[in-house]
C-alpha cells in the first residue's frame, strides 16, 4: 500500500512540475528566447549576456530552447539552437550542465529520433578516450542561489543532420529536467522522397491483452489524454529476467509515414481482428547522471481501428517491457530517468528507482 501512495505521489509531483515548468517556458520564449532572425545567426557573447542577467532575475528553473522556424541551407550553413538555463548552485554541482546535457532531434520526414551529448567540445570529440572525468569532490559552502545560462548548441553537427530540405525537431533533456521543443523546417533544392511506414515492433503477443507486447487497452494503461502522452514504468525481477514495462496511452496527429501501403491486420488466439490503420513511432530513452546519451528503445506502435487519413488523431495505446528477450540490456542498481519521444515532443520524466537487482 505504502509503495502505491508513493508512486500516486511521485505521478502527482511530476504533474505539478511539467505545469509550473510549462507556463515558465512560456514566459522565457516570450522574454529571453524571442530573439529575431539575426540574431539568431550570430547569437555571440554580446547579444547573450544582457539576455543571461535579464533570465537570472525570472521566477523560473528549468531549460527551454528556441531556433528559427525556417533555414535556407544555400544561406546558412549552421542550425542554431539556443538554450536558456537557470537552476540553483545546490544543483548546478549535484546535476552539472556540461555532464548531462543531451540533445534530442526527431526527423519529422520519417520519425526517427536521434540523441547527442549537447555539451562536448570538439576536442573532446577527437579524443579517442572521449570526455574525461573529473572528480568533484566535497560540495563547496555558499552555493549560488540561482544561476543562469545562454548557449548556443550545435545541432547541426552533433546530430549529424543532412544539409538539404527537412524538418525537424529539437529539444534538451538536462537529467529530469526536460526543455519545449521548436519545430525547424530546412529548405533546400532536394525533392522529399514520402517515407514509408515503419513495421510494428515489437511483434504484438496475439495472446491478449495479459501478454507483453500489447497494443491494446489493459487494466495499466494510463487514461488516454486529449492530446498527446502520457505513460507509466514498472520494474521488476521475474524468473530471474529483469523486465523494465512501459505502459502508455497517445492522440497524435497521422503524418502520412504512419499510414501503412498495405493492409496489415493482427489476427488474436481468441478470433479478435484487429485492423492497424496507423504505425507510431515511439522511443523510450532511458538515461543515468553523467551518462553521455542515454539508453534508446525505438518502437512501431500500431494503432487500431477504422481507417486512417493524414491530419486525423490517431489514439493508441502499448504495454511493452523494455528489456524483453533480445534487448540485451540489463540495468543496475541505481536511479533512472526515462522519457519517451514521439511526434517531435518529449515527455516526461518518469523516475525509476532501482534498490536491488537479483
Amino acid at each position: 500500500m505504502g509503495k502505491i501512495i508513493l508512486l500516486i505521489l511521485q505521478a502527482v509531483c511530476c504533474l505539478l512540475w511539467a505545469e509550473y515548468s510549462m507556463a515558465g517556458t512560456e514566459k522565457i520564449m516570450a522574454n529571453i528566447l524571442n530573439l529575431n532572425e539575426k540574431e539568431l545567426f550570430s547569437a555571440d557573447r554580446s547579444v547573450l549576456a544582457q539576455r543571461e542577467s535579464r533570465l537570472l532575475d525570472m521566477d523560473f528553473f528549468g531549460v527551454a530552447v528556441n531556433a528559427p522556424p525556417r533555414i535556407f541551407t544555400a544561406r546558412h550553413d549552421k542550425l542554431p539552437l539556443i538554450m536558456a538555463t537557470r537552476f540553483s548552485g545546490e544543483r548546478g554541482w549535484d546535476v552539472r550542465l556540461a555532464d548531462n546535457c543531451i540533445l534530442v532531434g526527431t526527423n519529422l520526414q520519417d520519425g526517427t529520433v536521434h540523441f547527442a551529448n549537447a555539451l562536448v567540445s570538439e576536442k573532446e570529440l577527437r579524443s579517442k578516450g572521449g570526455r574525461e572525468e573529473v572528480a568533484k569532490g566535497p560540495k563547496p559552502p555558499g552555493l549560488a542561489l540561482a544561476a543562469a545560462q545562454l548557449t548556443e548548441l550545435d545541432a547541426k553537427g552533433r546530430l549529424h543532420i543532412k544539409w538539404n530540405t527537412g524538418k525537424w525537431a529539437l529539444g534538451v533533456i538536462y537529467y529530469d529536467w526536460p526543455s519545449n521543443t521548436v519545430v525547424v523546417e530546412l529548405q533546400g533544392d532536394e525533392d522529399v522522397t514520402p517515407s514509408p511506414a515503419m513495421p510494428v515492433s515489437p511483434v504484438p503477443n496475439t495472446r491478449g491483452v495479459a501478454f507483453l507486447p500489447c497494443y491494446l487497452p489493459t487494466g495499466k494503461t494510463p487514461k488516454p489524454p486529449g492530446s498527446g502522452l502520457t505513460f507509466t514504468s514498472e520494474f521488476k525481477v521475474k524468473d530471474e529476467e529483469q523486465q523494465l514495462n512501459i505502459f502508455g496511452s497517445f492522440a497524435v496527429p497521422v503524418r502520412d509515414f504512419h499510414l501503412p501501403a498495405q493492409k496489415v491486420v493482427h489476427q488474436f488466439h481468441d478470433g479478435r481482428q484487429e485492423n492497424v490503420a496507423a504505425v507510431i513511432p515511439v522511443t523510450l530513452a532511458v538515461l543515468g547522471l553523467d551518462w553521455d546519451e542515454p539508453i534508446q528503445f525505438d518502437w512501431g506502435v500500431p494503432v487500431y481501428g477504422k481507417p486512417l487519413t493524414v491530419g486525423m488523431l490517431a489514439r493508441g495505446s502499448f504495454s511493452i517491457d523494455a528489456l524483453a528477450a533480445g534487448t540485451r540490456t540489463e540495468l543496475s542498481c541505481g536511479k533512472y530517468v526515462c522519457y519517451i519521444v514521439m511526434d517531435g515532443r518529449i515527455f516526461g520524466p518518469n523516475i525509476l528507482e532501482i534498490s536491488e537487482v537479483k
